[in-house]
């Protein structure tokens, strides 16, 4: 998703993550790699705290602050990237003209807002029904192999990059 920021003209990119969990480290290491193969420099700002849309909108805020030729985030999920579209909203900055703005895992609300929220979509479904049937082979003693599946993702670019 980094790199289809880029590809779109915006230079200025931030990382907005919280839960500071595996999977929001794993996703900040790919945005970090994308900017670093562009020749841009990252930024990251991160929260403990778990997502929300508030945490979007603060995120944001201190981005800006700290960045201020700020154009475009990436946002660990959907929750924060729709707070941090409110944000801009309220500010007046059109989306994706002055601020990109992209998430993760393709929330309803992302997709029903103006402009669509670009998003990366994960296959959540599927991973419940593969976690819950590799549980249960566990727990009827059966080996369950490979240990890791990838199930990849899709670019969903909406209209907010």
């Amino acid at each position: 998703m980094t790199t289809a920021i880029i590809a779109r003209g915006h230079r200025h990119i931030a990382y907005l993550g919280a839960r500071l969990d595996e999977r929001t480290i794993i996703k900040q290491k790919g945005y970090e790699q994308a900017m670093l193969d562009a020749g841009l420099v990252p930024y990251s700002v991160m929260v403990e705290q778990s997502s929300s849309y508030s945490s979007g909108i603060e995120l944001i805020r201190q981005a800006r602050r700290e960045y201020p030729q700020l154009d475009g985030v990436f946002c660990t999920n959907d929750d924060l990237a729709v707070g941090a579209a409110f944000e801009c909203q309220r500010l007046g900055l059109k989306v994706p003209d002055d601020m990109a703005i992209a998430g993760f895992h393709g929330h309803d609300i992302g997709q029903v807002m103006e402009p669509r929220l670009a998003s990366v979509l994960t296959p959540r479904e599927r991973m419940g029904s593969i976690g819950a049937e590799r549980l249960l082979a566990r727990i009827r003693g059966e080996s369950v192999t490979p240990k890791m599946l990838d199930l990849g993702f899709t670019l969903s670019p909406g209209g907010s990059i």
